[in-house]
């Protein structure tokens, strides 16, 4: 069974009270008219029974003169007095019944359709602030890191109601400042590690290119250098997720094909290199967005696609497909490799999977598929992952495809 709303219920409750009113007012009418009745009742029979006495009187008057003004003479006059008394007393309760049953038939068939009108009217009154409530409800039904600037401003009167609006207002205010202060730490940190990270690179570079570091130190140092070249991967991807988690400043026609592409002519050394089959299968498809991003995601699922694949010899592939589908521009990348237990996991920031534990040396810095992702968001478009049977992954990222004509393409 369904539960009853809020507004359901607030408006059975103005209902029942209405009701019970209505039903305290009309027992209140009820004893007092029936009082009355019953008081004008007994006023009314002594009335008519001075009329029959006075009536007998005078009709001994006639018939004899010298009778007395209370008839006490023979059987058939007393026993008309009883009779005329009893009628008079049948009719007044008689009268009484019918004042008392036409009072109760007409308040009641009145009450019912007043209390219907009342549950009419609650029903009404009722939705207004609900309807206030259920912005606060959508609000935080919808609300994510990407819309926190959007606010209710709910107008109305000064109530509980308008109160909650604004203090979810100001709940939304501080949380787009305390994310946009983060965002800001991440950029201006990524990018200040950078000078000090190309001045390691470049102190390790020359004097092994100079052919002056011995030869005991050289493996040392090819760590120490392979460490750094780690270092500004994970600070690039940093940046990226930074700039792609503040949206699009603008948008252009960017054809989804010529992306995918552009990166798999830039992988194709490294599949080859690998023994990784890299095909490539579109159909023209445009999206509103940012080509830079746009390219940093086709070429993150390439990259993550060959980075955890099969080792070379084992006929591995990596198949890259772009189309339109129901009014959406669709990239998808799959490929063979180990299994993967938890495919939604891999969107996390730094999170590898397993296969980073089987092939440490091919290990990234664990921000590829979170920038997927976020570019994603960013164009408004969304990213899910499915591990395939037999092993390895397929992830498939759906964008609102655009015509080109639009842009003037």
């Amino acid at each position: 069974m369904n539960r009853l709303t809020l507004r359901t219920r607030l408006a059975l409750v103005y209902t029942a009270v209405f009701v019970l009113g209505g039903a305290v007012l009309l027992g209140v009418n009820y004893g007092i008219v029936s009082a009355s009745l019953e008081n004008r009742g007994v006023s009314l029979a002594t009335t008519v029974e001075g009329v029959a006495v006075q009536a007998l009187d005078e009709a001994d008057t006639v018939s004899i003169p010298a009778a007395p003004t209370v008839p006490t003479g023979t059987y058939w006059e007393a026993e008309d007095y009883g009779e005329a008394q009893a009628a008079v007393e049948e009719l007044l309760d008689a009268y009484r019944s019918a004042v008392l049953t036409d009072m109760v038939v007409t308040s009641v068939l009145v009450l019912g359709g007043v209390t219907a009108l009342a549950a009419l009217a609650g029903w009404l009154i009722a939705g207004r602030p609900m309807r206030r409530l259920h912005r606060v409800t959508e609000a935080a039904r919808t609300l994510s890191e990407d819309d926190l600037h959007s606010r209710l401003e709910l107008t109305g009167p000064d109530d509980e109601f308008r109160e909650l609006g604004d203090t979810f207002d100001g709940m939304l205010a501080r949380l787009e400042r305390a994310f946009d202060s983060q965002r800001r730490f991440v950029a201006n940190a990524s990018h200040e590690l950078r000078t000090p990270l190309a001045v390691q690179r470049t102190a390790l570079e020359v004097p092994l290119s100079q052919g002056r570091v011995p030869e005991d130190l050289k493996p040392a140092f090819g760590r120490v250098l392979e460490s750094v070249e780690r270092s500004e991967e994970l600070i690039a991807g940093l940046l990226l997720l930074a700039r792609s988690d503040r949206g699009l400043s603008g948008t252009e026609a960017v054809g989804l094909a010529e992306v995918a592409g552009d990166a798999v002519a830039l992988h194709t050394g490294t599949a080859r290199a690998r023994g990784v089959a890299l095909e490539l299968e579109v159909e023209p498809a445009d999206v509103a967005g940012d080509r830079v991003l746009l390219a940093h995601l086709a070429r993150n699922l390439v990259d993550n696609a060959l980075r955890y694949n099969v080792d070379g010899g084992d006929g591995g592939w990596v198949r890259v497909e772009v189309s339109t589908i129901a009014d959406r521009a669709v990239l998808r990348v799959a490929n063979t490799g180990p299994r993967v237990r938890d495919a939604d996991a891999l969107f996390e920031p730094f999170h590898r999977g397993d296969a980073a534990r089987l092939h440490r040396d091919r290990s990234g810095s664990g921000l590829g598929l979170s920038i997927v992702r976020s570019i994603a968001e960013a164009h408004g478009g969304s990213v899910s992952a499915l591990p395939r049977t037999g092993g390895g992954l397929t992830v498939t990222v759906g964008f609102p495809a655009v015509e080109g004509d639009a842009f003037g393409r």
